[in-house]
């Protein structure tokens, strides 16, 4: 009987620890299960961030190409509808102009698009293409001048004019140039070469050019 007894008492103790260790185990694997989920979501964040990263730096790049291709398709546009052509002469004529010095055609009579200035005898090309240039230099009778057209400080085209011992002699040249949007274009005395003193008659001399043909 005692035996019975304390099989049951041992029993109710069992139960009892039991049902009061029964919460411990389950907090645990709650918080266990919390963290898992806590961390499968970190990770999730973690990737998603990652693809957003992704996606701002290709919307970035796909911006600038955008951006790129509206400059170049309105620099083509404009370049289309750029009339560029300038014809000027001398208002007085030079008694003997300088080594090098810039011949100074102020008597503008035709400058589309502008790019022509008539106070510094300098044309600044507006867009990058193929450009055509003409001078025309009369010098004095018995004497003879060296003239060059310059880009940029660099020689691009050499013009002789001569006069014999009764009459005014003048020369004259073409050059076809690609420029680029700023080149500068004009006209110099070529040094100290000719026979002076180094005369430019104003009347029949000339520099004109114009825009043949955009770049695209």
């Amino acid at each position: 009987m005692e035996n019975s007894k304390l099989l049951s008492l041992l029993c109710v103790a069992s139960l009892t620890l039991l049902v009061h260790a029964a919460p411990s185990r389950s907090v645990t694997d709650d918080i266990a299960i919390l963290k898992e989920r806590i961390d499968r979501q970190t990770l999730a964040l973690t990737t998603l961030r990652a693809k957003v990263g992704d996606l701002e730096q290709s919307f970035s790049q796909s911006l600038s190409l955008t951006s790129q291709f509206i400059e170049d398709v309105t620099q083509q546009l404009t370049a289309r509808s750029t009339s560029v052509a300038f014809f000027a002469r001398l208002d007085k004529s030079y008694e003997n102009i300088g080594a090098w010095e810039t011949i100074v055609f102020k008597t503008v009579v035709t400058n589309e698009g502008g790019a022509y200035d008539g106070t510094t005898g300098v044309f600044t090309a507006p867009v990058n293409g193929t450009y055509v240039f003409n001078s025309n230099i009369m010098a004095k009778a018995g004497k003879s001048i060296e003239t060059s057209l310059k880009v940029n400080d660099i020689n691009k085209l050499y013009l002789y004019s001569g006069g014999t011992a009764s009459f005014y002699g003048p020369g004259s040249n073409m050059a076809v140039l690609n420029l680029n949007s700023g080149d500068k274009v004009k006209m110099v005395k070529h040094g100290p070469w000719g026979l002076e003193p180094f005369y430019i008659h104003a009347t029949w001399s000339t520099f004109s050019g114009f825009l043949l043909k955009p770049s695209l």
